[in-house]
């Protein structure tokens, strides 16, 4: 299974009272990796896909553990992985590693579908689109 990283450092704002990353943005960041991915891959920026070709990806499902705290100044590796594919669904495994560490310290499971932006009607994953999920998927 082939997967997309990037780096996200857990800033100031990102924190709670405690001292650890707030968990909704976890959720924050899920997405960041994931328009990432898109815009690396695709080779355009996310925005184009919502904005010129109207689709979007909306999560009907997630499950997250949290394992390990996060705190201001630590570097989140965030990791996206596709486990499923399917006409207009698709599977993603999202793992956020504090640094270099090799075990994650939160993982997610999440379902999005794949819609036209105008109707809300769920539509078959365009080509090229299914090309770098699949990408994510082997």
């Amino acid at each position: 299974m082939s997967s997309f990283e990037t780096v996200i450092p857990v800033r100031f704002g990102d924190v709670d009272y405690a001292g650890i990353m707030y968990y909704p943005r976890f959720f924050q960041n899920f997405h960041a990796v994931f328009e990432d991915m898109f815009g690396n891959r695709l080779g355009v920026p996310y925005m184009s896909i919502l904005k010129e070709r109207r689709i979007g990806f909306p999560m009907v499902k997630i499950a997250t553990d949290f394992k390990q705290p996060f705190r201001f100044g630590d570097p989140m590796r965030l990791r996206i992985e596709c486990t499923r594919v399917g006409r207009s669904s698709i599977d993603f495994l999202y793992r956020g590693f504090n640094g270099q560490q090799a075990e994650p310290s939160v993982e997610a499971r999440a379902t999005v579908v794949t819609v036209n932006l105008d109707t809300l009607k769920a539509i078959a994953i365009p080509p090229d689109i299914l090309a770098v999920l699949r990408e994510l998927h082997d």
